[in-house]
């Protein structure tokens, strides 16, 4: 029997898997109600279903909020005033966005953004089921690698981004890994 080269290796040769991942200082993780959203996917592509693989949270500086993990969701087409998306800053192709097949392979098809995004108030659509030990980064902190396992599909118009149930004040760093498969 050969060895296995991991679940998600067909999909990242055919160059359809790509990580985004936020800066080395980290960012901040809004409440799941909030509106200034900091980290998160965003399928703008109507052919494509964006299916998470992986999120991985580490700590990084600041004075961690004890609460829980998850993705936050809105709907819009379009950045305007009035949409449920006002402003989005995207990733760069090369240095916060990656297709798996690191140094080659196409850019993704949807946006992302490492650092900030202006949406209407939401709710959270999926709890991780993690969350930090403790408020500090000396004491009993955890890093989360969250594997969704294909559970969760975004379609297109939806932007998914990391919220917890408490606003975060600490900063992490953060990758989200996605395949963009046919719609």
């Amino acid at each position: 029997m050969g060895a296995s080269l991991g679940k998600y290796y067909d999909q990242a040769k055919l160059g359809r898997v790509f990580i985004g991942s936020t800066a080395v200082a980290g960012t901040a993780i809004p409440i799941s109600t909030g509106t200034a959203a900091t980290f998160g996917l965003w399928n703008t592509n109507p052919n494509k279903l964006a299916v998470l693989l992986k999120m991985n949270i580490g700590f990084t500086s600041g004075t961690i909020a004890l609460g829980e993990f998850g993705l936050a969701n809105v709907y819009a087409v379009q950045v305007a005033t009035g949409s449920n998306i006002t402003a989005f800053t995207d990733g760069v192709v090369g240095t916060t966005i990656r297709n798996a097949i690191i140094g080659a392979g196409d850019a993704p098809t949807m946006r992302f953004t490492p650092s900030a995004a202006t949406v209407v108030a939401n709710t959270a659509c999926y709890w991780m089921g993690a969350s930090h030990e403790g408020a500090t980064g000396v004491g009993p902190a955890c890093t989360i690698s969250h594997d969704f396992d294909g559970s969760v599909i975004v379609p297109y118009g939806q932007f998914v981004f990391a919220c917890g149930s408490i606003a975060q004040t600490g900063l992490f760093t953060m990758s989200l890994v996605w395949a963009e498969v046919d719609a």
